[in-house]
């Protein structure tokens, strides 16, 4: 009696064809992938690489998986998503990010910092699911998406807010009905990571900066900052508020000064921002008030114009040598016709590194400097000083009239009142 061979199956035979454009072949016995990708204007040969491999898989159904990965990530980074029918992930995150393009814009069409929030937030859950239908996202998903989280060395602060934005990317799929109510439902289940039973990084709470810290700091800066500074420390307005002040703003016909930004971070609520600005900080704005009432009174050309003249101040080559005064100054035409948030928190980081490198040097010969603490603080930490101060003079009620801080059902009734809280705030330490 004769028997059969038993017939042996390769690991590599195709099984099915893969839904996907193009066409997969062999290349030295290692897969690679001939298509044309959305956004590209002709197809491009390139190898299947599975993650952390540096050569093609040999494997075909690796080969298709990295494919798929590689497509939806296309369809993630196109810029137009309108004509994508939304069926899992990637295309899911891709028709909501041109949304949020189009949705997050201030007053004047520029996109606010919400749209890039948006999108640091579902780059992991691309990167980890992206293809995956949206039916089987589930709570457990996203949970395990939370633990890629961790392993990123984000911080529990982020993770819960970026987890937040995208159940809200849901809730949205559920309003276009591309996603199941439940879907969304059953990721509301989830609930944020809680402090001290987390693996989750913590950060450190913000604490107020050492007025004898920031002032310190002003001798190592130009003018211009060392202006900005002070006024933030006596008033606690916000960086982004500080930094786009114009004389047109300012009301000045009364005791104490009344400044309304332009923008400012609750415009969005309808609420209205009036900063009280006192005599020690009418006198640091004064020679910058005789302005046009449409320019912005903190130049970064007039700060830095500011700063060549004290570095030619301390020159030691002669004149006749080296470079000639004016001749590195081309470099201003560039600049903003304002400061931000970012290069000012830029400029108070120089001056404070160059705050500390010379009280290293003043105190190298006279004591050890194992016990000389650095100086260390930010922009931000100005506001915490204020309130501090403020509260712990006038009440917590002042404290928030002077920030900004208004709860917005009672808006109504306190507004008036938290005005002269503040403004009594201003006289007295601003």
């Amino acid at each position: 009696m004769t028997t059969r061979k038993k017939r042996t199956v390769r690991s590599n035979r195709k099984s099915a064809k893969p839904a996907l454009p193009g066409a997969i072949y062999l290349n030295k016995n290692r897969y690679w992938w001939k298509v044309q990708l959305p956004g590209e204007a002709k197809a491009k040969a390139r190898p299947l690489r599975a993650l952390g491999s540096k050569f093609a898989t040999t494997d075909y159904g690796v080969a298709v998986e990295v494919a798929s990965n590689i497509w939806q990530e296309a369809i993630y980074r196109q810029n137009d998503s309108s004509n994508i029918e939304i069926v899992n992930m990637a295309s899911l995150v891709a028709a909501y990010l041109k949304h949020v393009d189009e949705y997050y814009r201030d007053e004047e069409n520029t996109p606010t910092m919400e749209a890039n929030n948006i999108r640091y937030s579902v780059r992991p859950l691309v990167d980890v699911f992206g293809c995956l239908s949206l039916e089987e996202f589930g709570p457990l998903k996203l949970i395990e998406l939370r633990e890629h989280m961790i392993t990123l060395n984000w911080s529990r602060g982020v993770i819960n807010q970026r987890v937040g934005r995208i159940k809200r990317m849901f809730k949205w799929g559920v309003c276009r009905q591309a996603v199941s109510p439940m879907v969304y439902h059953g990721l509301m289940a989830v609930e944020g990571l809680k402090q001290g039973r987390t693996t989750a990084r913590e950060t450190p709470k913000r604490r107020p900066a050492d007025e004898k810290d920031v002032y310190a700091v002003l001798t190592y800066t130009t003018p211009v900052i060392a202006a900005m500074v002070e006024l933030q420390l006596l008033t606690g307005m916000r960086p982004g508020e500080l930094v786009i002040m114009r004389s047109g703003d300012i009301d000045r016909s009364d005791k104490v000064w009344h400044y309304c930004p332009e923008k400012h971070k609750t415009q969005y609520r309808g609420a209205e921002r009036v900063i009280s600005i006192g005599p020690r900080g009418q006198e640091i704005l004064r020679p910058f008030v005789l302005r046009s009432e449409n320019a912005y009174l903190f130049s970064p050309v007039e700060s830095e114009r500011q700063r060549l003249k004290r570095k030619h101040a301390k020159r030691k080559v002669p004149l006749a040598y080296g470079n000639r005064p004016g001749t590195n100054c081309k470099g201003i035409a560039k600049f903003a016709e304002c400061y931000t948030s970012a290069n000012y928190g830029q400029a108070v980081r120089h001056a404070i590194k160059a705050a500390n490198k010379a009280i290293k040097a003043k105190l190298k010969d006279v004591c050890n400097l194992d016990d000389f603490k650095e100086i260390h603080w930010t922009p931000y930490q100005l506001r915490h000083t204020t309130a501090t101060k403020v509260r712990k003079e006038m009440g917590y009620e002042s404290a928030g009239a002077t920030l900004g801080h208004t709860n917005m059902s009672a808006t109504a009734i306190y507004a008036e009142r938290n005005q002269g809280l503040a403004d009594e705030a201003a006289l007295k330490f601003g």
